[in-house]
């Protein structure tokens, strides 16, 4: 059987109708993929995909970084079109309206008439195939190639990708993998699979291709494994995730949002009401992390390697999160483990805190706004537990990769990145409208603000599938809801202020698959301490076999990364 990489994810559908940095899982994703878009609405199954022993690995996080650096394209941004709000420190521009006069960033149709075939996850209905797909029909004619895409479900993509990589022969011409599928010893798959794109893009060479050239330096480098650039990133934002409030209630109740770990509680007690089935906060243990500025993964600490489950940071917020369970305030859903219907109790009411994608904000505007056209829900200015500023890690640089199978045939080769090259234009081109709403009036139709509105067509054909190939960096754009683009990023930008990366920022370091579960066990102590069920005390212990079990050893296996 395939070791599943259909990882836990913290947050509950993030699509619509469908902490510090951590890995970023399926529907934290999934919230952030129509930032850029026009919407208005097992080891030993990798050992034998590549030949012979892999490249050697860069012993330090200087030699990687090195390495990776002549691998990855020089960054060209473009100005095609200028956002109404820039982002500031790496935070994410705002369009508060719809460009009028759309800009063509590829002169002709970029292909030559080849056929492929794109492997993708899809989390919503998949749409027809062709011939019977008009916004496929559409979109390759303007490719000047045909893509076929072999659409699978995304909630058990990671089993596929397994399977298909132990069988070369069934490996499509283009591979889609989130982050959160990448399986154990992918390196060594990626050198015996697929196209190394290092020879196409490197450096100036880049150049063919100005929209991949636009593309961050940091997706590229996050897109390199063993020794090669394999992947074509999809790029995310800079913060992935927030606490939420309902800030319409609250101005009902005369509250203020929170700005400390105490002030949290405090508001969470009053905001609580059993009889009006209202209650403070969700559970919100990922939040708790990015209050008390838990690192991702590794503290540097007097030049040695502190992991994250060994920190204070971390101890003192299951603490707090022991006080919030106690003090009754987390909705009796969450508390009994309920974490899917989480989004429906924070916009009917149920709960006026709680944590979430950012990318979850415009969604609930759309599903909640049309019934309820008083809905207000802000992102808190992330704060320290006293109440100071607050230490936030960047989120990881791309989310999605995609990989062209291994080819010799230059050419082929070639072709592709024309095709990708198109299909990252940034928003306010052509083909952006084109990848992300289709055709004019017959996919989708414009309103009085000029902004696009799915028809039924639309609606049926029009899914993520050439974005999760590659996309451009991305965007705040969704101008249908008044005043959220410039309320998202300025609230961004804000809080890049206080956004730092850690040692091991954008690096893709495989780990050796005999660690793969050696965290699991603290998974279910953020469950079990804050409902009682265990204690700290229980912390200690896991802690003490962490390390006998290899915590230790894989200590040492990073602390080769570090920078002597």
């Amino acid at each position: 059987m395939p070791v599943s990489s259909n990882r836990p994810n913290p947050f509950p559908d993030a699509f619509p109708d469908a902490v510090a940095r951590k890995p970023l899982g399926r529907r934290s994703f999934l919230g952030l993929l129509g930032g850029a878009a026009f919407f208005a609405a097992s080891p030993t199954l990798l050992t034998g995909c590549s030949a012979g022993s892999s490249a050697p690995q860069a012993t330090t996080a200087g030699g990687l970084a090195e390495s990776v650096a002549k691998l990855v394209p020089n960054h060209i941004p473009l100005n095609l079109v200028e956002p109404d709000i820039p982002g500031v420190k790496g935070s994410t521009p705002g369009f508060t309206s719809i460009p009028t006069d759309l800009v063509k960033s590829v002169a002709k149709a970029p292909g030559s008439g080849g056929t492929y075939t794109a492997m993708t996850p899809a989390w919503w209905a998949i749409p027809r195939g062709l011939p019977d797909n008009a916004y496929y029909q559409a979109v390759n004619e303007r490719l000047g190639a045909t893509i076929n895409f072999q659409a699978n479900d995304g909630n058990t993509y990671g089993d596929k990708i397994q399977t298909v990589l132990a069988s070369p022969k069934d490996v499509p011409d283009w591979v889609v993998i989130p982050s959160w599928n990448i399986p154990p010893r992918f390196g060594q798959a990626a050198k015996g699979l697929f196209t190394d794109l290092s020879p196409y893009l490197a450096g100036d060479k880049v150049k063919k291709y100005p929209n991949l050239a636009n593309i961050p330096t940091a997706a590229w480098k996050y897109s390199c494994f063993e020794g090669g650039l394999y992947g074509l990133p999809m790029p995310t934002p800079l913060v992935n995730d927030a606490f939420f409030y309902r800030k319409d209630l609250f101005d009902e109740l005369g509250l203020e949002q929170p700005r400390s770990a105490d002030e949290y509680l405090t508001i969470a007690k009053e905001i609580t009401d059993p009889a009006k089935n209202r209650w403070g906060s969700e559970d919100i243990w990922n939040g708790a992390q990015l209050m008390y500025g838990v690192v991702p993964k590794w503290k540097v600490v007097d030049g040695g390697l502190v992991h994250k489950f060994e920190t204070e940071e971390y101890r003192a917020a299951l603490e707090w999160m022991v006080k919030l369970f106690d003090a009754g305030v987390v909705h009796p859903d969450a508390v009994a483990g309920n974490s899917q219907q989480a989004k429906p109790r924070f916009e009917s009411g149920a709960t006026l805190m709680t944590v979430d994608g950012v990318g979850g904000w415009h969604e609930a505007l759309g599903r909640v706004l049309p019934s309820n056209p008083d809905f207000v829900m802000q992102p808190m200015d992330f704060f320290a537990p006293d109440g100071g500023d607050p230490v936030l890690y960047s989120g990881q640089p791309a989310g999605i990769f995609s990989f062209i199978k291994k080819t010799e045939d230059t050419a082929k080769v070639e072709e592709l990145l024309a095709l990708a090259n198109f299909m990252a234009a940034p928003f306010g081109t052509e083909e952006h409208l084109l990848i992300n709403n289709g055709v004019e009036g017959k996919h989708f139709e414009r309103d009085s603000n000029n902004i696009p509105q799915m028809t039924e067509l639309g609606r049926q054909e029009v899914t993520s599938t050439y974005q999760f190939l590659v996309s451009p960096p991305t965007v705040n754009s969704h101008v249908q809801y008044p005043g959220f683009v410039k309320a998202k990023t300025e609230w961004e930008a804000r809080q890049a202020e206080y956004v730092q990366e850690d040692a091991f920022f954008g690096m893709q370091i495989q780990e050796p698959p005999k660690f793969g579960s050696l965290g699991a066990p603290f998974d279910d102590l953020a469950k079990d301490i804050p409902r009682g069920r265990k204690s700290l005390k229980d912390l200690d212990a896991e802690l003490a076999t962490w390390k006998r079990n290899g915590g230790d050893e894989l200590r040492e296996f990073y602390a080769g990364f570090l920078t002597a």
